[in-house]
């Protein structure tokens, strides 16, 4: 009798700890790894797999350990569909988290493949509503739009006074969607678009953007380019320090920003915000986050909204899986999704539906100070 109490016992501490019978559930992860957005997808990345190692160590969701699937379609829209494809056919995932791009997620709703296999998406970085119409019924938003975002920087250039605003954009559907905002803001804020200028994705010379946006002397310079092409941008964007005031979108992460062009040309800078201070308050989803960084598994990180955002999607993955059962399905997954209705993840609140898939509405702007620190 004893012999068999200890032996359940050792059973129990296996299965409790070394997942020793656990099934594999696999979420995709499919992303711009190379090319225009590495520098930031990689670090997103990195932050995803160590949120997934931790939960894994400490047992699992409903005894089953969880495998991330990473695919790098290089950013290019004419890749991303096959690879997600692929992830579902070949390699048995059952959800994807934290796509990047209009282009490459209007391609996966263009495909059907989504809905054909009845697999959700959960958290994409693009505010386009493009890919928030007909044929994304499976894509879960956890992020505002572009136009709300440049509503924001436009009631913020209104209420400042400011009249003469430059535009750099990037020369593809995400530009065009991000222009059509801007021309109605400008009309409904009462200010003008002295210049436009544009660039290619990929690109990563403005020296000639800066220059011609410099020559016009705008008030406020909407830099509504890839994270990467900002970053650029600031670093040949030489005008003396306070001749226009810049604003710039959400998902540009300010200490990368700061380290790749210089605190003196990016400090003062204006971003939009979609999540609440990842460093600041008394969130808790903020307070885990800050725990997971300090912790090893969030080596290599760096503490940004971007990645703050990340991690709040991947939390709300894994609240989904443990909702879903024992035997995660798409479909089981796709029901859990729906079902954060008034639904709060570590204070922050969300709130799907049958038919909802804006899960948020948060927005706030906060301007990089010293080494990088956001001023809210």
């Amino acid at each position: 009798m004893l012999l068999k109490k200890w032996q359940a016992g050792l059973l129990a501490l296996a299965c409790g700890t070394g997942l020793a019978h656990a099934e594999e559930v696999k979420i995709g992860y499919v992303t711009g790894l190379t090319g225009p957005i590495a520098m930031t997808s990689n670090e997103g990345l990195n932050m995803a797999r160590g949120y997934i190692e931790q939960v894994n160590a400490q047992g699992g969701i409903n005894g089953n350990k969880i495998t991330l699937v990473a695919k790098d379609d290089h950013y290019d829209a004419k890749k991303t569909a096959g690879l997600v494809e692929e992830a579902i056919t070949k390699d048995g995932v059952v959800a994807f988290v934290n796509t990047a791009g209009t282009a490459n997620t209007m391609a996966i709703i263009k495909s059907g493949i989504l809905n054909k296999y009845k697999v959700p998406l959960l958290g994409v970085f693009s505010g386009s509503e493009a890919i928030r119409g007909a044929g994304s019924e499976q894509i879960f938003h956890t992020r505002p739009s572009y136009n709300d975002e440049v509503f924001k920087i436009a009631r913020i250039v209104s209420t400042l006074g400011l009249k003469k605003v430059a535009v750099f954009y990037q020369d593809d559907g995400f530009g065009a969607s991000i222009n059509d905002s801007i021309t109605k803001a400008a009309q409904e804020h009462k200010f003008d678009i002295i210049l436009k200028t544009a660039y290619k994705p990929g690109e990563t010379n403005f020296t000639k953007q800066a220059k011609e946006i410099i020559a016009v002397q705008p008030q406020a310079i909407l830099l509504m380019g890839l994270p990467e092409a900002v970053m650029h941008f600031m670093k040949v964007y030489d005008a003396p320090t306070g001749a226009s005031q810049i604003y710039t979108l959400s998902f540009v992460p300010p200490k990368l920003l700061l380290d790749f062009a210089g605190e003196s040309r990016v400090r003062g800078m204006a971003i939009t915000q979609v999540v609440p201070n990842p460093v600041g308050g008394s969130l808790p989803l903020a307070k885990d986050y800050q725990a997971l960084l300090a912790s090893p598994y969030g080596k290599g990180t760096n503490a940004s909204p971007l990645n703050f955002e990340n991690y709040m999607n991947m939390r709300l993955m894994i609240e989904a899986l443990k909702t879903a059962g024992a035997k995660p399905t798409p479909e089981k997954i796709t029901q859990a999704l729906k079902g954060m209705r008034n639904y709060r993840i570590g204070g922050f609140p969300i709130d799907f539906g049958d038919t909802n898939r804006r899960g948020s509405s948060f927005l706030d702007i906060a301007v990089i100070s010293l080494n990088g620190r956001l001023a809210y």
